[in-house]
């Protein structure tokens, strides 16, 4: 976030203040987990961490990171920003989808409260706040995608029907590689070959809307 992303509200009479500063970055899982191939890594959730400034702040020590205390043992506020991170983080942007495989650090926090009563809940919300304000930003420079199965495909269609399937395909979302018309003089019924690469989900029923479109000419594999 460009600076601290400040949140106040007053909920049944109890003023919410902080503000909170952060930064998103992909995750790197250790060279134990990390798969033999770089083309498929497995979804993982994401990690909050707290700076030696956030640490500081909370009474931790800031020479000591996150993975060598347990989490139980943190003051009631630090628990709470955490917890805020992540529960926007699990909501995500697209959709329903949760975020995954990246890391939030927390880098510095603020707040005009100093009762321990109202503090956790102020640095919850904020903290949510501040990634939400951060997500939006980045789903308007579309840098966010949805990370789901993709199928490679090869579609033999009539050429008469070539542009139906193709408009077909943009309606399922998929991406088309290449498309290798029929000879000429061949007519209508002369068969064209389509790659394209489909969301998982968006084939699946595909063969009967295939067959819908070519009057039963069309198959793919």
């Amino acid at each position: 976030t460009d600076g601290l992303v400040e949140y106040d509200r007053t909920v049944g009479g109890v003023r919410l203040q902080g503000a909170v500063r952060l930064r998103l970055s992909p995750y790197v899982a250790s060279e134990d987990f990390r798969p033999s191939s770089t083309l498929c890594i497995p979804p993982s959730d994401p990690v909050v961490t707290l700076s030696p400034e956030t640490r500081a702040y909370f009474g931790l020590d800031s020479k000591r990171s996150s993975d060598d205390e347990l989490e139980h043992k943190y003051p009631p506020a630090a628990r709470a920003v955490l917890a805020g991170a992540r529960g926007s983080l699990k909501r995500g942007r697209l959709g329903p989808y949760p975020l995954a495989n990246l890391t939030c650090h927390i880098l510095e926090v603020e707040s005009e409260l100093s009762s321990q009563d109202t503090l956790p809940g102020a640095m919850r919300a904020a903290a949510a706040n501040a990634v939400s304000t951060l997500l939006e930003t980045l789903s308007k420079e579309d840098r966010m995608v949805i990370l789901e199965p993709k199928m490679n495909v090869e579609i033999s269609v009539p050429m008469g029907k070539v542009g139906d399937v193709l408009s077909d395909l943009t309606v399922r979302r998929g991406t088309v590689d290449d498309v290798a018309m029929g000879e000429e003089g061949g007519g209508d019924h002369s068969k064209s070959m389509v790659r394209a690469e489909v969301p998982l989900v968006e084939i699946l029923g595909y063969a009967t809307s295939l067959r819908s479109l070519t009057g039963g000419e069309g198959a793919f594999s």
